[in-house]
Formats: structure tokens, C-alpha cells, sequence
């Protein structure tokens, strides 16, 4: 269809919906076009100069929640299987550590498919300077815990980390069980078991069973069997291994009309995949948000480096939060993990 055609039209007000369809498309490949040709700016540059060209490390120092048994302690003998793995209660003190070269790494839990994100580990996100190196998606599979002697019509507490509660909402509710947050599944399990109660039960993992010597009440508890957490594995320097293929910043949109959909209409114009996109209000603002976006690409690839310039830019305090390394498509399946599933 001739541009001059649709214009003239449009300036009738004699224009049909396919032809606006077309206009629009033109327009926005000639955008790309334009934005195709743009020179790289200085913080495409800047980025590129991170890239490292070693292997991730499979021997580091790392940080993870709780204690052996967890959920993120699977994650970390899959990613470092000949790592130094030390256990902290809290989130925040896993970061310490980093800061404090205790640590190279830290694994945190960043969301859940059936109970959502983390909001601490977000909050720290905002809080605290790291960056995120690589991600892990585990399929999670929760079991109720007892002492030896215990059956589950004597059940009355259930003690687990608040996340794993919640996936396990529909369960608890329909036994009556009364519920206590602790600081994780492996520490609850522990606790379970010091405490001797036929009584209480904690809810974890087939592996923390074997670990203190739990015995099984009952198996996949959580509310729908599909359930997936993903861990993220951060470090205190910014940077880019060669097999990263997915980017992760934050931002604020600029305080003028239409500014997040400019933002958002510019991955549709780069064909940059979008892989999430989540607003979480900024503790102790007045209603204000913050995003963040996560999307596939590399950082050598041209249309990235227009977009994450571009995102410079025209956002309000944006941050670079990493481009890092999906383990789930590079990890072997065979691995020969302690958490290995013939083992559990």
C-alpha cells in the first residue's frame, strides 16, 4: 500500500483499521531501520567491556540459605559441584559475606510459579549493590516431615519457610495444621527433629528426610504439581560470561504520560523477547514503583545494545542488574550431584 495513499487518508479521516494496521507497521520498521544505523553509546560500550572470557568457576566460595538439605543447597552443588558451600539464616547475610570476600557467590530465590516472587530478595535488590550472574529454574516437589513415631492424624504444626508455605497453602489449610515461618526448609526439618514432638512436622525435601533422619508423611504437598522456583546466583562485580544469553535491569519510568509504553513498545520494535516484566512498590515511597525487566539476548548483539542505551537514557534511576548465564540450558542432566535423583 502507498505511504502517500494511508497519509492522505488519514488526513480525511477516511482511513480503514488494516490500513492503519500497515501504517503502523511501516513506520515501525523504518524506526528500526533508523535506530539500526545509530552509532553504540557509551554505556553499550561500557558493557561490552566486561565481558570475561574464563568458564564460569565450578570450585568458588558460595553463600546459600539455611542448611544442608535446602532447596538452594540442590542449586548449589549443581552449578559449583566443587564448591565450598556455606550456609546463612538470612538473605542479607549471604550478601555480607559477599561484600566481605567471605563469599564469591550467593544463590537466592527469586520467584515461584505458583506463589510468586520473593519480595525480600527483590527488596534487596534495591538495597544492596550486586549482580546477577546466572539463574537456575529447580522443579520443586514438597513432602511433609515427621519424626519416626509420628502419623499425620497427629500433626498440629507444621514449621517451613514462608515461601514453602504458601505453596503448600491448600494442604495445610485442609488438615488444620497450625503454621510457623522459620527461616528455611532444611533449619525447619532440623528443628523438627530436635525437637522430638510426634506433634510437629516441617515441610522440605525427600533429601532432607535421609539428612535428620525425618520420616515421610506425605509427598508432593504443594498446591499445584507444576512447581518451579528459580535462583538466581549473584557476586559482587559486574560480570559477563560468554554463555550469558538473558539481561536484567530495573527502572522508573519517566513521570510524563505514555513513558512506560514507550519503553515497552521499543522491545516489539527491536524484536528483543521480553521474558518478564514485574512492578513492585519501593518501601517506604508514596505508592511509587519501580520495574523490572528480564529479556533474552546477548550483549554483542546490535539491537541489545540500542535497546539497553536506550533504557539508559530514558528512565529514571536505571540499573543494570546483570546479564547472566541460564544454567538450565548448559547443566548436565547426568550430573553426578549428591542431589542426583537416583540418590534421593
Amino acid at each position: 500500500m502507498n505511504k502517500d495513499y494511508l497519509l492522505k487518508s488519514l488526513e480525511n479521516e477516511n482511513i480503514e483499521l488494516e490500513d492503519l494496521k500497515n501504517l503502523d507497521r511501516y513506520l515501525k520498521e523504518k524506526y528500526k531501520r533508523f535506530l539500526s544505523k545509530k552509532y553504540d553509546g557509551n554505556f553499550s560500550k561500557f558493557l561490552e567491556k566486561k565481558i570475561v572470557k574464563e568458564n564460569f568457576p565450578k570450585n568458588a566460595k558460595v553463600g546459600l540459605g539455611g542448611a544442608k538439605g535446602s532447596y538452594a543447597d540442590q542449586v548449589g552443588h549443581i552449578i559449583f559441584p566443587k564448591g565450598q558451600i556455606k550456609y546463612f539464616k538470612r538473605f542479607d547475610q549471604i550478601l555480607d559475606a559477599i561484600d566481605k570476600n567471605i563469599c564469591e557467590f550467593g544463590i537466592l530465590p527469586l520467584e515461584n510459579s505458583s506463589y510468586g516472587s520473593v519480595k525480600e530478595v527483590y527488596n534487596l535488590m534495591i538495597d544492596r549493590n550486586f549482580y546477577i550472574l546466572g539463574s537456575y529454574k529447580l522443579n520443586i516437589n514438597h513432602y511433609l516431615l515427621g519424626n519416626s513415631y509420628s502419623k499425620i492424624s497427629e500433626i498440629k504444626e507444621v514449621y517451613s519457610h514462608p515461601q514453602a508455605l504458601g505453596q503448600c497453602r491448600k494442604y495445610i489449610i485442609d488438615h488444620g495444621f497450625e503454621q510457623h515461618e522459620y527461616y528455611n526448609t532444611a533449619l525447619s526439618a532440623k528443628l523438627v527433629r530436635e525437637k522430638n514432638d510426634k506433634s510437629l512436622a516441617a515441610i522440605g525435601s525427600k533429601f532432607c528426610a535421609n539428612l535428620y533422619g525425618l520420616k515421610i508423611l506425605d509427598e508432593n504437598i504443594q498446591n499445584v504439581s507444576n512447581n518451579y522456583t528459580r535462583f538466581i546466583i549473584v557476586g559482587k562485580d559486574l560480570k559477563i560470561y560468554e554463555k550469558a544469553d538473558k539481561i536484567s535491569v530495573r527502572l522508573k519510568a519517566l513521570d510524563k504520560p505514555g513513558s512506560l509504553y514507550n519503553i515497552v513498545e521499543k522491545f516489539k520494535i527491536l524484536d528483543v523477547n521480553m521474558t518478564k516484566l514485574e512492578s513492585s512498590p519501593i518501601p517506604g515511597s508514596d505508592f511509587e514503583f519501580i520495574f523490572y525487566f528480564d529479556f533474552e539476548g546477548s550483549i554483542k548483539e546490535k539491537k541489545i545494545k540500542i535497546l539497553l542505551d536506550f533504557l539508559k537514557e530514558n528512565a529514571r534511576d536505571f540499573q543494570f542488574m546483570g546479564s547472566f548465564i541460564d544454567f538450565n540450558k548448559i547443566v548436565d542432566k547426568n550430573t553426578n550431584s549428591i542431589y542426583n535423583q537416583n540418590n534421593l
